[in-house]
């Protein structure tokens, strides 16, 4: 493929929220086509005056969160070789796209590529996020090493080859709670050449008492965390004679149990509900082939839990 035959389209799956969907739109250039899916028909008397490079499908129903991101996918054309997927709220850095085509022309091979994201609160307000420390080239497999631990990278900052995403199925829609698009990066690290890019092209929004926070100590989101690392660890074994021959497939899975875990009890504690933190831990425990690193933060967790219970009582 030849840097004069690569096209980048943005998809974009929508909801409710017009003003920032607008802001979104205003940081893609005109020459760069973007295609919105508008779940539920939410924005259809909301997104008057559009520019000619935008694309609009209002559906008629109501899609769960990620097959409505499928949705998205599905409507860019098979003309576009390359696609990046920010939420409707997120944003692009001033440059992003100049950055990513000389990047796509430099790299035609590559399936899948991870730039840099910033952070952005409800107020408008950024600070740094994931950067890559360098720029690195990895062929199938290899770059999912670098996030062998969990995802740090954030979709405002990923482009992908439209036919390989196409190939490896985009978003799991089995997932209605966990962040199905940090198990698409694994899985596309897994299967696709990766390039690491030390630049920040995006800008990914982050709510204060967001629904990820509430969610994650339940038992419906560590069902799906166990589903994502059943997913993910049947994938490396499905790859015999390759650098993951003598990995430890089981604790990959519950070394991603134990941090999820983390995650949750941390924001009980930060919530004051010590109580709840102590028995959702108890619920789940620690997981049984988790390496003694997360273990022993689990440990810490718990001890912080008990010891705040006793000083708040």
């Amino acid at each position: 493929m030849s840097s004069s035959e690569l096209t980048l389209a943005v998809a974009i799956p929508a909801y409710k929220r017009p003003d920032y969907l607008k802001a979104l739109i205003a940081t893609v250039p005109s020459h760069i086509s973007v295609y919105v899916s508008d779940n539920d028909g939410s924005l259809k008397s909301q997104m008057g005056g559009l520019r000619d490079n935008v694309h609009v499908k209002h559906m008629d129903r109501l899609l769960p969160i990620f097959a409505n991101w499928n949705n998205a996918l599905s409507l860019v054309p098979a003309a576009a070789t390359h696609v990046v997927m920010p939420s409707d709220d997120d944003l692009f850095t001033d440059g992003a796209f100049g950055i990513i085509e000389s990047t796509l022309a430099a790299h035609p091979d590559t399936d899948i590529f991870i730039f840099g994201c910033n952070f952005i609160d409800e107020h408008g307000q950024c600070r740094p996020g994931y950067l890559p420390e360098r720029l690195e080239r990895f062929d199938a497999g290899q770059g999912f090493l670098k996030f062998y631990s969990g995802v740090q990278a954030r979709m405002p900052g990923i482009v992908f080859k439209r036919s390989f995403l196409q190939h490896i199925g985009g978003l799991d829609e089995r997932f209605k709670l966990t962040a199905a698009d940090s198990e698409l990066i694994q899985r596309a690290l897994l299967s696709g050449r990766s390039l690491f890019v030390p630049h920040a092209i995006g800008s990914y929004r982050i709510w204060a008492g967001g629904l990820t926070h509430l969610r994650q100590a339940t038992d419906e989101w560590m069902q799906e965390i166990s589903l994502w690392g059943d997913k993910i660890a049947e994938i490396m074994r499905s790859k015999p004679g390759t650098q993951f021959q003598g990995y430890n497939t089981q604790r990959f899975k519950h070394d991603l149990i134990g941090l999820n875990l983390l995650s949750g009890l941390g924001g009980l504690i930060d919530r004051n509900e010590f109580e709840k933190a102590q028995e959702f831990f108890h619920q789940h425990g620690i997981p049984r082939h988790a390496s003694w690193g997360v273990k022993l933060q689990l440990v810490r967790m718990l001890v912080k839990a008990r010891l705040k219970r006793l000083t708040n009582a």
